[in-house]
């Protein structure tokens, strides 16, 4: 008797196993999560899969505390000022919502991705670090840049904007499932472009007639040799890479 009860244990250990290494996958049948780091940000999604072929995620990224900062040269409007260096902080605006869809067409690890990447439109802020205007100047006077007078907030600060599409399609392919097909923790990784479109400057600057307005600044407009470069390079960069690490779990 004690062996047939080691035999039926033993077989059901076996059937056990066997089960968890053919997990079958069918329309919503199963359901993982998944966090994730990479060029994309911190990471955050749930998971689904279609068939066998497919799987469906769903979720969120965000870059928390990405910043820099560098000193520039400017011409201030304000005779109270003297400077003519300005520090400036820059600030990742990473903080998408995302609808992916995964392609397994060797019913493996290997997939095709495609889908779209919904978030803001500020990709970089550029912003004054430190005070740099007379109490008395704030709301009204600024920084020259070419034509442009870029003119402070009422709290004296001054503000530009790299700006990007707000719905940003998505190609990459990658390697491990969305969703693990064997046991209950996998990890996968992804290459791929968001394709954002051509980047933009924009700030608040005054118009012809005094008056105060958020507008993009263009290359002939700034028409500095300071300046040029950045203008063109940004103009090339259509797209931004996504390398990603994700690590994933299945719960049911």
């Amino acid at each position: 008797m004690k062996h047939l009860f080691s035999a039926v244990a033993v077989s059901l250990l076996c059937l056990q196993a066997a089960h968890a290494q053919t997990t079958e996958y069918g329309f919503f049948n199963h359901l993982g999560v998944g966090v994730s780091i990479g060029t994309g940000g911190l990471g955050f999604d749930v998971a689904a899969p279609v068939t066998d072929w497919a799987a469906v995620r769903a979720g969120m990224s965000m870059s928390p505390g990405a910043k820099y900062s560098a000193d520039v040269d400017i011409d201030v409007d304000s005779k109270s000022i003297t400077t003519d260096q300005l520090k400036i902080e820059g600030k990742l605006n990473i903080n998408d919502y995302k609808l992916l869809l995964d392609l397994y067409p060797f019913r493996s690890g290997f997939h095709l991705t495609a889908g779209a990447f919904y978030g803001p439109r500020k990709f970089i802020s550029l912003y004054n670090a430190e005070p740099f205007l007379a109490k008395e100047d704030w709301g009204t006077a600024g920084v020259k840049i070419g034509e442009y007078r870029l003119t402070s907030d009422e709290n004296g600060n001054v503000e530009a904007n790299i700006e990007v599409k707000d719905l940003k399609p998505y190609v990459g392919l990658g390697f491990g499932r969305a969703i693990p097909k064997k046991g209950r923790v996998g990890v996968s990784c992804d290459f791929g472009v968001k394709l954002w479109g051509t980047p933009g400057v924009y700030t608040w600057a005054e118009d012809n007639f005094g008056n105060r307005e958020y507008k993009e600044l263009t290359k002939e407009g700034v028409n500095e040799e300071d300046f040029n470069d950045a203008f063109d390079i940004m103009s090339r960069i259509t797209f931004y890479p996504v390398l990603n690490i994700r690590i994933c779990g299945r719960i049911f």
